[in-house]
């Protein structure tokens, strides 16, 4: 069982919430989410990445919560730390790939001033692994498609929409961001989310490659 799996949903099971044992009942059996990666080549690139980068980014979230004084209720701590990424389910497929490891040496045979001798080359190793790729079968965004999903379940709070839609930080799309600047004005502590995600990323998960 994936290490975080547990822990996950006890989280989400003391939420009292019309609908939430529907939601525990999508994760467990109709997605990935406890073995999907949480990305193709940056953090949590692996098997189980998802829900580790996920309880992460929670456990962040609350610390954020009790230090900044944020007053954000414990159950949108849970939704908005663990769900944020939801659309990440169902998401990534495994292939085969070749993947360049760098330099190695290799000897050849050249012809040199008439004669054939043996010299050491070096080379590009390829090497074929197995990874993730994108397989989405469900485009509708990033944090937009996290909200439509999660609310086919459970009603959100205005704040918990709009810290999962932007939990990515500044959109670049000019309405976009113009959108996310109303919200922080009207919810500062959305910005708690965006930081957690980052900081999870960044410092606290393997393979990360920035």
């Amino acid at each position: 069982m994936n290490e975080y799996k547990e822990k996950i949903l006890n989280a989400l099971k003391a939420i009292k919430r019309e609908g939430i044992d529907k939601l525990v009942t999508y994760l467990e059996n109709e997605t990935d989410f406890f073995t999907a990666p949480a990305s193709t080549k940056y953090h949590s690139n692996y098997e189980g990445g998802l829900a580790e980068h996920s309880y992460k980014v929670m456990e962040l979230f609350k610390q954020k919560n009790e230090q900044f004084n944020l007053n954000i209720p414990m159950d949108s701590i849970i939704i908005c730390g663990l769900l944020h990424d939801l659309c990440k389910t169902n998401f990534y497929s495994k292939e085969k790939k070749n993947v360049l490891k760098g330099k190695k040496k290799v000897k050849k045979n050249r012809k040199i001033n008439g004669q054939w001798v043996e010299v050491e080359e070096e080379v590009n190793d390829w090497q074929e692994e197995e990874g993730y790729t994108i397989n989405d079968k469900l485009p509708l965004g990033h944090g937009c498609k996290s909200v439509i999903l999660l609310q086919k379940f459970i009603k959100l709070t205005d704040f918990e929409i709009m810290a999962i839609l932007f939990h990515m930080g500044i959109p670049e799309d000019y309405e976009m961001k113009q959108a996310y600047n109303k919200a922080v004005e009207t919810f500062p502590a959305i910005i708690a989310l965006h930081t957690s995600d980052y900081e999870s990323s960044y410092f606290l998960e393997k393979n990360a490659k920035y």
